[in-house]
């Protein structure tokens, strides 16, 4: 199981989103926290190079950073497809 930790920035980002929204988050970054090894996880190019995505309810992301090492899961931004990136 990894640790997460949600950037000042990714909570600013959580208060602004619905309820059922914010529910469909907070349920996948739980799931991804139980099966993180094994997830087949996206990485980014460009500009967030380094990062991953994490696709929620078709339309919005969650970009975030893993350490294998210290099992933890950096969540960086949460948002609309449309401006996340």
């Amino acid at each position: 199981m990894y640790t997460l930790i949600i950037k000042p920035r990714a909570e600013s980002d959580l208060r602004r989103l619905s309820q059922p929204i914010y529910m469909r988050i907070f349920n996948k970054l739980e799931r991804l926290c139980e099966i993180c090894d094994d997830y087949p996880h996206k990485a980014l190019k460009g500009r967030h190079r380094g990062k991953f995505s994490l696709s929620v309810a078709k339309d919005y992301r969650i970009l975030y950073t893993f350490d294998r090492h210290i099992r933890e899961i950096v969540v960086h931004r949460i948002g609309h497809r449309s401006s996340i990136y």
